[in-house]
């Protein structure tokens, strides 16, 4: 006889079908050996969340709610929380451990699509794609006619000239590298955690991060949200890039200090940012960043294509069925559970 097992899914990240689970229930239409409630609860909360696990045997949880100790002490019946994505910061995972629940996600999630939205926005800043839409849309090239430097706001570099410095060298980071060589680009790699043969075999020369700042014409952010690195850009570490440099974050929005950022920008202390992720998101339309023409901004999207959010979710959803099955997940976020729970 099927077990009956209750799986509530509390991301509103995927719009009406949060509601409808059409995926999700597809997915475990075919399932024999358990019975599945699969119940759709969207929460941003810390009561929100409470009450929608409290049946819960599963959650599965996307990067807005904050799971936080409170929240794991009051999930009675769960034993597994299924993360969609790769960060982990919003999961308080010692907590997780010591209430028996196993955490589980994706890593492999989205990778190829942040590194080409990392590359689109270093490109677009290099290019001034973006200022010469809007400059022409005003008018410009009418005005001023075929003369381009006379369009242009400022200098843009070949690339092959450039240096680009990579902050984390995760999957992410790696697959920047891989796309950024064939443009010609000088590659620097700034994290304590890469093997330095790692980087070098990326054709990529292993830095500390305030060497990194210093000498790079763009940085590119791919490193976890972690203790040590929220407010790794701040005033100071802006204030140690050339004023001619570009940075841009598709990582994690708390790593950058978005008012030292504006600072920084308005005062010609940095040439451009490009940004997919900001902190609060979303971005207040009071911010600063709005008003500044070498700004380019996009709503967290680099994650996002629909072959990366249709197998985010079927994973997901597949990894916390199988602990409910009593199954070791391919990921185990927080190993030191696994001397409480017992999986095969």
């Amino acid at each position: 006889m099927p077990t009956p097992v209750t799986v509530v899914v509390t991301s509103d990240r995927y719009g009406s079908e949060t509601s409808g689970l059409e995926m999700e229930r597809a997915l475990v239409a075919g399932v024999e050996d358990l019975a599945i409630d699969l119940r759709g609860a969207p929460a941003a909360t810390e009561d929100e969340l409470i009450a929608a696990g409290a049946e819960a045997d599963a959650l599965l949880v996307s990067t807005r709610e904050a799971v936080t100790r409170r929240v794991v002490a009051n999930l009675p019946r769960c034993k597994v929380i299924s993360r969609y994505g790769v960060g982990l910061d919003n999961v308080d995972l010692d907590a997780a451990t010591d209430h028996g629940i196993v955490v589980t996600h994706y890593p492999g999630y989205c990778t190829a699509e942040v590194a080409d939205h990392a590359l689109s926005l270093i490109l677009a800043l290099n290019r001034r794609v973006v200022e010469l839409d809007r400059d022409l849309r005003d008018g410009a090239w009418v005005r001023h006619g075929p003369a381009t430097a006379t369009i242009l706001r400022g200098p843009v570099p070949p690339l092959r000239e450039l240096t680009l410095g990579i902050v984390g060298f995760g999957r992410i980071g790696q697959q920047v590298a891989a796309r950024a060589r064939p443009f010609g680009l000088t590659l620097l790699v700034a994290d304590p955690y890469a093997e330095p043969a790692t980087v070098e075999a990326a054709g990529a020369e292993p830095v500390p991060l305030d060497d990194l700042v210093a000498r790079a014409d763009i940085v590119t952010i791919h490193c976890p949200l972690t203790p040590e690195t929220r407010g790794l850009f701040g005033a100071d570490r802006l204030r140690r890039m050339k004023p001619t440099a570009t940075l841009v974050n598709t990582a994690r929005g708390p790593i950058v200090d978005l008012d030292a950022l504006a600072t920084a920008l308005r005062d010609g202390l940095l040439a451009g940012a490009g940004l997919d992720v900001v902190s609060p998101e979303p971005l207040p339309l009071a911010s600063p960043l709005y008003g500044l023409p070498n700004v380019i901004l996009t709503p967290h999207a680099a994650y996002y294509s629909e072959r990366s959010v249709e197998l985010v979710r079927r994973e997901t959803l597949t990894e916390a069925l199988a602990v409910l099955r009593g199954h070791r997940p391919r990921t185990v976020a927080n190993p030191a559970v696994l001397a409480k729970v017992s999986l095969a």
